[in-house]
């Protein structure tokens, strides 16, 4: 939401427990506020393909000079509550760090993938840059981002989704501070007041949805507008769980996954009006008691948890059949390392060493309800922050959203999620709207060269 993915810009309240005496001071200047998720460029396609056809590297040692003090480049995107915290791990960097200075660039949000890639076709990227994990492939396979194994980065003591969603054809360009996915949140008091039972399954997920629709209570709202981390990012938990496959969306998981949309919308349990709506919107909604349910991410555990008298609960994406596992995204941002000079590519790592020490990533994964990304770190949050545990369990079946198709996976994405508006607004048939869909599908296929 996240990526993003997710809609950045409303700070929450820190949870999670105390640290340990490993705590660095950074963790005691954090101001109490966060999120997490990720909103693309519309402009992608066009920035992209001017990027140099280059190999990606491979990941043989690099033995890079001892850095030495001076200004390090670090651009991100996060603007509001977690954008306080960067400054407060930059000012404990600095401090433990004399005569080196960090210069900070925030991108915003909504034209941060653009400016990424009109950098990299530059030449002009920072020493270290955060960037949501579906951009690794672009970055990667034009050979722009430094293998981190090869600078002594080693992957083994980090979670699979970690690894996952920093990875380029099995190799590791991305580490970040942890990952997130998406569950069911429901508004506790709704469902018990209709005497509706949290679903599980789609059958129940239906009949609970009707029966929660009432006196301008949607019983069930999905992000469905068509921008990246939007639409198909809430959608890929059914598609994925019906067995759909990214390289022919039209097959009968794809279609399965949108007559559910499609059941929903036809009795008014899935209003039409989220074709216009994005994750921040859905979780206003909801705040309000204007939705009982939803599928959101633990970035908004601290807005949801200081709105007054909202009870809720979460539970894992319903699934086709009882007894399933949801199959999510993956979401999260990751730290790369950009292709520069030996010097450059130094301070890089040497900021990104701090940035993934255990300390900070517990700081940052407890304040924004992310699954931390080393493991003995993530194993400590779980038994501390006890909402996390949906998110934990559900992420040992999520999936990285360009792992089946990679630099395809944009196009694709529009596509779908095209598809999805089209069922909802009852414009086309589920398998109408994906037989059109993957028309695209297989031209974004065939121009990236992946075989279908």
């Amino acid at each position: 939401m996240l990526h993003t993915a997710r809609e950045r810009g409303r700070a929450h309240p820190r949870r999670g427990g105390p640290l340990g005496a490993a705590t660095v001071a950074a963790v005691a200047l954090l101001a109490t506020v966060g999120t997490a998720t990720t909103a693309l460029a519309s402009t992608r396609a066009g920035v992209a393909s001017s990027l140099p056809a280059r190999q990606g590297a491979a990941s043989t040692r690099t033995t890079l000079p001892a850095p030495k003090p001076g200004v390090i480049t670090l651009q991100d995107y996060y603007t509001t509550g977690d954008g306080s915290e960067m400054q407060a791990f930059i000012k404990e960097f600095e401090s433990q760090n004399p005569g080196y200075t960090v210069k900070r660039d925030v991108m915003p949000p909504g034209n941060a993938e653009s400016q990424v890639l009109t950098e990299a076709s530059a030449h002009q990227l920072p020493d270290l840059l955060m960037m949501d994990n579906p951009w690794v492939p672009e970055l990667a396979g034009a050979g722009d981002l430094v293998p981190l194994e090869s600078v002594g980065i080693s992957p083994s003591g980090l979670t699979e989704g970690a690894v996952a969603a920093g990875s380029y054809k099995n190799v590791l360009y991305g580490v970040g501070f942890g990952n997130n996915t998406i569950g069911l949140f429901y508004n506790k008091k709704l469902l018990a007041a209709s005497h509706v039972a949290v679903p599980h399954t789609w059958a129940q997920l239906v009949t609970a949805a009707k029966a929660l629709t009432k006196n301008g209570v949607a019983g069930f709202e999905v992000a469905a507008d068509n921008v990246p981390g939007s639409a198909v990012w809430q959608f890929l938990p059914f598609f994925w769980t019906a067995g759909g496959d990214l390289e022919h969306v039209n097959d009968a998981g794809g279609v399965a996954a949108l007559t559910l949309y499609q059941q929903l919308a036809k009795e008014g349990a899935l209003p039409t009006s989220v074709v216009d709506e994005q994750q921040n919107d859905i979780a206003v909604d909801f705040m309000g008691g204007k939705a009982a349910m939803i599928v959101m991410g633990p970035w908004e555990f601290g807005p949801f948890n200081s709105t007054k008298g909202l009870d809720y609960g979460i539970a894992p994406i319903p699934t086709p059949r009882a007894g399933m596992s949801a199959v999510t995204p993956l979401g999260g941002e990751v730290w790369v390392i950009p292709k520069s000079t030996p010097a450059n590519e130094a301070l890089g790592l040497k900021l990104l060493k701090f940035l993934i020490s255990p300390a900070v990533t517990y700081s940052w994964a407890a304040a924004n309800g992310e699954i931390a990304s080393e493991k003995s770190v993530s194993s400590r949050l779980l038994a501390t922050v006890p909402d996390d545990r949906v998110f934990a369990s559900e992420i040992e079946h999520a999936r990285s959203r360009t792992g089946e198709v990679g630099l395809a996976y944009p196009a694709i994405e529009t596509a779908l999620g095209t598809a999805v508006q089209a069922v909802i607004l009852g414009k086309a048939t589920p398998k109408q709207a994906l037989d059109t869909a993957q028309v695209a599908v297989v031209a974004a296929l065939k121009q990236y060269h992946i075989t279908s």
